[in-house]
């Protein structure tokens, strides 16, 4: 089995911290390792229900096997937390290496800031002989601002400049001393210097601005530097003259290091890294961009795909889901908003329900899967310590990044990227698992709901709603009926009040089922019993009389009285009326026939569930090969002939099953695909159109528009800024 590295930080959506976990991957993948990164969305210091729910995911630290660790601990806010990890690690027992930061109990693995910033302060005074230099640091008795200070003293004494302590300021490595410094500056509070050169590119940054909001031209009045190279800064103008990878070779050398604790050997490989100073436009010179291309590829993909699921209708699809088969369904139907060179996996606890203290579950179950642009929904249980399930573990080292799955402190599961290549990790995955979480929530109070009025309408003799017996009303009633006579029974349920809750909403189903109550309840006109013995079933118990069939009477009764109903009020229950009928003899009561009643109906449902169920893999893969090529000509009835069932009763389950007609997700699909397109290429709309299955270019477009509310032009402007 392959040894795995864990790294435990915050906030991977950051360009800096994907560069970081980009660059000890690769270190790890050459030693052979695979990387496991446990991170989560919110970095804050309090302790709200939901943080304890998003930092739930640090217990995998206790859970799964790891034969090191590198913990970036500096990138966490909550000190409490921060304390939480390392004692988390330390009693695991494996080694570990703290990362930029001076740790008691780990070897700790620091960037050499004195020599980097070194380097910097020098070339602000030899590539363009500034003498007045200001030092912002951060803040005073910090390892970083010391090592940082003495680099910038180093610069000085090398180039015969005498130091002075006055012209050393301690910030906070944030923005916000940095734009009260430029204020004291711009009021002539502090004497107005050559150069800053600043320990971090945040602060350097907000110099930048600040000054400019305030009429003082970067670089031309006063130089900046800054400190890090951050990506995350990197598209702001002026560009920032900065230390480029210092922080990525760092992230290597931690990964070196913890091999040679965990092997005792030194490593054969190392990738090569080469911090040093990167210029820019902040002090005076030229920027240098010729290592900037892929870096802008990353920004300009992450502002796309943001435009792209700002513009999508995932949210309002997770919105409608119900259980979670659907949950998983919509799920896959919305997996191109996930970087396509990465897979993804949605992995449930198998209890269904943990809280935030107690971890995940030994066995999980993986609900929904999207590998090598491939869905999957199919469950698979697996061993927590497999991470996925084995079966889709890799055969080369990958990077595989957890994040929580959780509603407050309600643990459902974890999600996992896997990557063997480039990381790039979308700003808006925070949010897209969010929806999941909200939807899967959603779904538990559904249950907990209809559970709880199953255990209300059980312990209450009338129903709530209709005013009918309940179940247990009955039974006591039926209890009492003389065992001299032979009574009839008829059991009415509602089919398809599922489908009808999802498209018209519960209130449309209430009305119909206290429509049906009264039209029942006209109907026991000879002393009949009825009850609502479930939340869609129905049983009326009368007294035989002579005839064959003693419940044709209340029947033909109740028929009469449902058409009236539904004329007066506009509704159709008639048709959705499924029945079943019994009745006693010498040997039975009329509570054993309760009971053979709902057999009856508990095998028809069972049956009819079988019939239908067997088609759900085979609509589920047409459904995935609609989206995979929209542009297909696509028919309800080839599809139905193909599956080997009527047109009709196709289209009836794949409404049933999958929440949307087949025409309607053609659609869906297709204009998915025209967006992509939209934003990604320069084909006009025209050639789009016929990409997507449409010949007829103003019919695409009508139905664009109609669908959209905007014109494919008037889309591709908004997400580029470019005309069609």
């Amino acid at each position: 089995m392959r040894k795995r590295i864990a790294f435990i930080t915050v906030n991977a959506e950051k360009l800096y911290q994907t560069s970081l976990i980009e660059a000890m991957w690769q270190q790890s993948a050459a030693l052979d390792y695979d990387f496991i990164v446990l991170t989560h969305f919110v970095n804050f210091d309090n302790e709200t229900e939901y943080l304890k729910g998003d930092e739930n995911i640090y217990t995998l630290i206790r859970q799964l096997r790891f034969d090191g660790a590198v913990i970036d601990l500096g990138s966490f806010y909550s000190r409490s937390l921060s304390k939480k990890l390392e004692d988390m690690l330390f009693e695991k027992g494996i080694p570990v290496i703290a990362l930029d930061y001076v740790s008691e109990r780990f070897e700790s693995c620091l960037q050499n800031n004195r020599e980097y910033f070194r380097q910097l302060t020098e070339h602000f005074i030899r590539v363009h002989g500034f003498t007045r230099i200001y030092c912002l640091s951060g803040p005073e008795n910090v390892i970083h601002s010391i090592e940082r200070i003495e680099g910038y003293k180093d610069a000085l004494a090398e180039n015969g400049i005498p130091f002075r302590q006055d012209h050393v300021f301690y910030g906070d490595f944030w923005v916000n001393y940095a734009k009260g410094f430029a204020e004291r500056i711009v009021k002539g509070e502090i004497e107005r210097p050559q150069a800053i050169v600043c320990g971090n590119d945040f602060m350097a940054l907000q110099l930048c601005l600040s000054f400019a909001e305030n009429g003082i031209n970067v670089p031309n009045d006063i130089a900046v530097g800054g400190y890090d190279g951050n990506p995350d800064v990197s598209s702001y103008r002026p560009s920032l003259t900065t230390i480029g990878s210092g922080f990525r070779e760092n992230g290597i050398e931690a990964v070196c290091r913890l091999h040679k604790l965990i092997s005792g050997e030194i490593p054969r490989y190392r990738t090569e890294v080469r911090p040093a100073v990167k210029v820019g436009a902040s002090c005076g010179c030229r920027a240098d961009t010729s290592g900037d291309a892929a870096i802008s590829d990353k920004i300009f993909a992450r502002d796309m795909t943001l435009g792209i699921f700002m513009h999508s209708n995932y949210s309002s699809m997770m919105n409608n889901v119900k259980n979670m088969d659907e949950c998983a369904i919509v799920l896959a139907q919305n997996a191109y908003l996930l970087y396509p060179e990465s897979d993804f996996f949605l992995c449930l606890c198998s209890s269904g329900e943990e809280n935030s203290d107690s971890g995940y579950t030994d066995k999980m179950v993986c609900r929904m899967k999207y590998c090598n642009g491939r869905c999957d929904i199919s469950q698979q249980e697996f061993a927590l310590d497999t991470m996925i399930p084995p079966n889709e573990l890799s055969d080369r080292p990958a990077a595989y990044i957890f994040t929580p799955l959780h509603y407050l402190d309600r643990n459902f599961g974890y999600c996992v990227r896997r990557y063997s290549d480039s990381i790039v990790f979308e700003q808006y995955y925070g949010e897209f698992c969010q929806v999941a979480a909200n939807s899967i929530e959603r779904i538990r109070m559904l249950d907990y709901e209809r559970s709880l009025n199953d255990k209300i309408q059980q312990l209450s003799e009338r129903d709530i709603l209709t005013g009918l017996f309940s179940r247990k009303g009955l039974i006591s009633k039926a209890g009492s009926l003389s065992p001299d006579r032979r009574y009839y029974g008829v059991i009415y349920c509602i089919e398809g009040a599922e489908q009808f809750r999802g498209q018209y909403g519960n209130e449309y189903v209430r009305q119909i089922i206290v429509s049906l109550a009264q039209a029942v309840n006209l109907s026991c006109a000879r002393g009949e019993l009825a009850a609502r013995t479930g939340s869609e079933e129905f049983i009326i118990i009368g007294e035989c009389d002579d005839s064959d069939f003693p419940e044709q009477l209340f029947i033909n009764s109740l028929k009469s009285n449902l058409k009236m109903i539904e004329m007066q009020q506009s509704i159709s229950i008639s048709a959705m009326l499924r029945r079943l009928s019994a009745v006693t003899d010498s040997s039975s009561a009329p509570t054993d026939m309760i009971a053979q009643l709902e057999k009856k109906l508990e095998d028809m449902r069972s049956s009819a569930t079988e019939s239908s169920s067997a088609f759900l893999g085979k609509l589920r893969e047409l459904q995935y090969n609609v989206y995979e090529e929209p542009q297909l000509e696509w028919a309800a009835k080839k599809a139905a002939a193909q599956i080997g069932i009527s047109t009709s009763y196709f289209q009836h389950l794949y409404r049933q099953f999958l929440n949307i007609s087949f025409n309607a997700d053609v659609i869906s699909a297709r204009l998915a695909l025209a967006e992509r397109l939209l934003v990604n290429t320069a084909l006009n709309v025209s050639e789009i159109a016929e990409k997507c299955g449409y010949p007829d270019a103003s019919h695409f477009m009508k139905l664009f528009r109609k669908k959209k509310g905007k014109t494919a032009s008037e889309y591709r402007k908004a997400m580029t800024g470019i005309g069609a």
